[in-house]
């Protein structure tokens, strides 16, 4: 008959092994924690940069056009319009129903009409219906419009009448009864109105404003390359106006049906969707019958893409990242769990000697491991969700999971190590170390086929490219690499220490052969601190190196974009300004350039545009900027113009209106240059091309610390007057590429990993010296009555540990440093940099030296472990045999 367990063993075990399970159980605690509060941080983080760049001016429109009769037989009035606003939305996909708000529908004049009269500046004004309007405002002083169709509409429309915002009237010095004529370009009678009314928002701060502030202040705008400012506002009339004006059928309208996107509607898995949707709804606007050609028309589209860009980087890199945190937890997890079995490897030969079933033993020590990580991963996951740092993931939960029946099966396997039924385990006289154990067949296959999986997930992973995104195989190459080369460092470990003994008995002291000897001695429990250090320091690296990489390439791509710390620029400048500029406060260097459009080569082809710049001075001034080839006649030219020239490497006469023929020959590709649009077609010439009337329109300014107020100064003083004037810093650049939350979420995970993979190294160290601590202290106590001093004991300390630990984190620290090129195409940091290439770099100093203080605390942890357990009374060690 089966007996049954009784409490007695169960607490006997539990309280003989209580600082074990302790471990076991605080460990367990902190990895659920993590495993559940870091994936909800960086989900968080993916939604936050979702909100932030989808904004709160976001909306969705669909705009049709239509003139005349056939603009008001389609919308006669304020029911149809609403109608079809209801139409437009109920084809709405699910995703973007569930993001969008109601539809706000308007009319307006396809163009803007110039108002007749003598002005300092000209001015415009937009005609418009709009009746979400109509609900938001107050009138100030006069009344709304109220504009009746005549029966028989004659050639010429009404005088309209119409109502301006308050402060576009006390600005423009209009009053209640002012007429004004408005001309179009295209038609030459003018239509007449009458401002019948003016009106202030209700709620200035309502988001309905933020989409059309012509509505409420007149709005400065620039036209033609003479830099004209022209003040536009916009009138609002009636349905009656409305079918006034459509009664000429010149005039063309234009119709929006708007769906503004709620704020903080958007997050990761809604982008996908939406992503997904907008294409399937512009195809079912533009395919809807029984109305005009209608259109969809949304900066969602590009937005979208940029995050869903950054976010698949993301994923990928910190998916790599995470994935090595979470083995190098599992780790240390196995190895509190197998150090627990080897304390309970004596009591469970004894129990097997003396007739114990293996299920019995299975009981005992998978019930006692049991009741140290089970309750603790609950409570962690528990503590987990109530940090609340981000919303819940389910890989947190199979991960805890995975964990605990990784570890449950660790303990079964322990057990197994006892079906031989002897008391080899109670009476440990067999070494099972380094040096001496031997890999059986099996063990060897295993190892083969780890190291051949390892390799084709980089072959699939480098094929796959940067459209892994959070595939699982993105974040298990790492970590197979890392077990891969584990194995390694496992396999040539004993050699290595077989090959330093001879050199070491030639020694004075017996420091380091007996270190050397301990070293070796370490049981194969003991090799699992090596792969966990392994993959600590490989995570720490790999961090170490990305995130180097993207703030390097930040800082480069901002200098690719400006072209130095300031670059001012207009249509053209003073040639004197070159020479006014050197003189401002903080500025070092001043190298002028000239941007000429409208170039053509032979036979008429497309303009392209022509930039005469000193590139010997400028790469002299400026040696950050990435991209700029060598030119030994300073003529460069862009894929662009190579096309459009078809020239080779022949030379060409180029000309224009405003520069004389020149001949060019280029001397290398490039493929941009600051100031020009990417992708676009230029030519880079020696700035004394264009001869001595020279004048520069753009400089490229170098200073840490630019007097900005003062260039600006200098800058107005030189240009034309009503020339539109361009200052841009790249401070402001690179904040711009830094301040997205996806950034932020990058760097800070990284850190994060980095120290927490390294906080888990450093107790997988401690664990160890620890729990070999009390046999440690037999050793050094034989050793103490040789002559072994207490200094020789804490070098005994240091070299014992540092083998293990100088071969993990060098071997791991170079696995993370060369992972970004392994992965490739994966760790494609283009769009967190403008779509500039960011290459792989050394980690900085700061990286180093953690690295180094890890080293120095885990050696720190040894000699602190030796003095704790060092045994004084050798006298009775010896007698005892303690």
């Amino acid at each position: 008959m089966r007996r049954a367990l009784h409490a007695g063993p169960w607490l006997r075990l539990a309280r003989t092994q209580w600082a074990p399970l302790a471990a076991l159980a605080a460990l367990t605690l902190v990895t659920a924690v993590l495993a559940v509060a870091v994936p909800a941080a960086t989900a968080a983080g993916y939604d936050r940069d979702a909100t932030s760049t989808v904004g709160t001016d976001s909306d969705l429109r669909v705009v049709g056009k239509a003139k005349g009769t056939g603009a008001s037989s389609a919308v006669p009035n304020e029911g149809a319009l609403t109608a079809n606003a209801f139409t437009w939305q109920q084809l709405l996909p699910g995703a973007l129903r569930t993001v969008t708000g109601p539809p706000e529908a308007s009319v307006a004049l396809d163009s803007s009409q110039g108002i007749a009269g003598e002005f300092t500046e000209p001015r415009e004004l937009d005609l418009g219906w709009d009746p979400g309007a109509d609900q938001r405002i107050m009138i100030t002083a006069g009344r709304p419009p109220v504009n009746q169709p005549p029966l028989n509409p004659g050639a010429s429309t009404p005088e309209i009448q119409v109502m301006v915002a308050q402060r576009y009237a006390d600005a423009m010095g209009y009053k209640v009864g002012a007429r004004l004529d408005l001309s179009d370009k295209d038609i030459p009678d003018p239509l007449h109105v009458r401002i019948a009314g003016l009106y202030a928002p209700m709620n200035p701060r309502d988001a309905y404003w933020a989409s059309r502030p012509s509505l409420l202040q007149p709005i400065e705008r620039i036209v033609g390359r003479d830099g004209t400012r022209v003040l536009r506002g916009t009138a609002l009339t009636d349905a009656g106006g409305y079918t006034m004006i459509a009664a000429d059928a010149r005039r063309g309208f234009t119709f929006t049906w708007r769906f503004p996107v709620r704020t903080g509607s958007v997050d990761t898995g809604r982008a996908r969707a939406i992503a997904a949707d907008l294409d399937s709804y512009s195809a079912a606007v533009q395919g809807h019958a029984g109305l005009f050609a209608c259109t969809v028309e949304t900066p969602l589209e590009a937005r979208l893409g940029a995050f869903l860009g950054r976010l698949r980087t993301a994923q990928s890199v910190l998916g790599m990242a995470l994935a090595g945190l979470l083995a190098v937890g599992a780790g240390v997890l196995l190895l509190a769990a197998g150090l627990l079995g080897e304390r309970l490897r004596p009591v469970l030969g004894t129990m097997r000697a003396r007739g114990a079933s293996l299920r019995q033993l299975t009981r005992y020590a998978g019930g006692l491991t049991a009741l140290a990580v089970v309750p603790a991963a609950a409570l962690g996951t528990a503590a987990g969700l109530l940090l609340d740092t981000g919303p819940p993931q389910a890989s947190s939960f199979s991960a805890v999971a995975a964990l605990v029946a990784v570890v449950l099966a660790l303990s079964g396997a322990m057990v197994l190590r006892e079906r031989g039924g002897g008391l080899g385990s109670a009476g440990g006289a067999r070494r099972d170390d380094f040096t001496t154990a031997r890999p059986s067949p099996r063990r060897l296959v295993l190892d083969l086929l780890l190291v051949v999986v390892a390799v084709a997930g980089v072959v699939v992973l480098r094929q796959r490219g940067g459209a892994s995104g959070d595939d699982p195989l993105v974040a298990a190459v790492p970590v197979l690499l890392g077990a891969a080369l584990g194995m390694l460092v496992l396999r040539g470990y004993p050699y290595l220490l077989r090959a330093a003994a001879p050199l070491l008995r030639r020694g004075r002291g017996a420091v380091w052969f007996v270190g050397l000897a301990r070293a070796s001695r370490q049981s194969v429990i003991g090799a699992l601190p090596l792969v966990i250090l392994l993959l600590a320091a490989a995570v720490a690296g790999f961090s170490a190196t990305v995130d180097t990489a993207l703030r390097h390439g930040q800082v480069r791509a901002s200098y690719s974009v400006v072209g130095g710390d300031v670059r001012v620029g207009s249509t053209g400048l003073d040639p004197g300004v070159v020479a006014k500029a050197r003189a401002v406060k903080g500025v070092t260097a001043v190298v002028p350039a000239r941007a000429v459009p409208q170039v053509t080569g032979p036979g008429e082809p497309a303009p392209i545009t022509v930039l005469g710049i000193d590139l010997d001075a400028y790469r002299a001034a400026f040696p950050g900027v990435p991209g700029i080839p060598d030119a030994p006649h300073g003529q460069l030219v862009s894929p662009g113009a190579a096309g459009i020239l078809d020239s080779g490497s022949k030379a060409v006469t180029l000309s224009s209106h405003y520069i004389d023929p020149f001949r060019f020959k280029p001397d290398a590709t490039i493929e941009r240059f600051p100031s020009m649009d990417t992708g676009s077609a230029f030519v880079v010439v020696p700035y004394k091309t264009f001869g001595s009337g020279n004048y520069p329109t753009e400089l490229f300014v170098r200073g840490d610390h630019v007097d900005i107020a003062a260039l600006r100064k200098v800058l107005d003083a030189a240009a034309p007057k009503g020339v539109p004037r361009d200052v841009q810093l790249r401070r402001d650049v690179l904040h711009g590429m830094t301040a997205v939350p996806m950034v932020d979420l990058v760097h800070r995970t990284f850190r994060n990993a980095a120290l927490i993979g390294g906080e888990y190294g450093l107790l997988a160290v401690l664990l160890v010296l620890v729990v070999g601590a009390r046999a440690r202290g037999r050793t050094v106590a034989h050793l103490h009555v040789l002559g072994l001093n207490r200094r020789q004991s804490r070098a005994l300390a240091l070299v014992e540990i540092a083998p293990v630990l100088l071969c993990a984190v060098a071997a791991g620290w170079v696995l993370g440093l060369l992972l970004p090129e392994i992965t490739g195409p994966v760790v494609d940091l283009r769009s967190y940099t403008s779509g500039f290439t960011a290459t792989g770099h050394t980690p900085g100093l700061a990286a180093l030296l953690g690295l180094l203080a890890a080293l120095l605390l885990a050696a720190a942890a040894a000699l602190a472990v030796d003095r704790a357990f060092d045994r004084p009374d050798l006298g009775d060690v010896l007698r005892t045999g303690d």
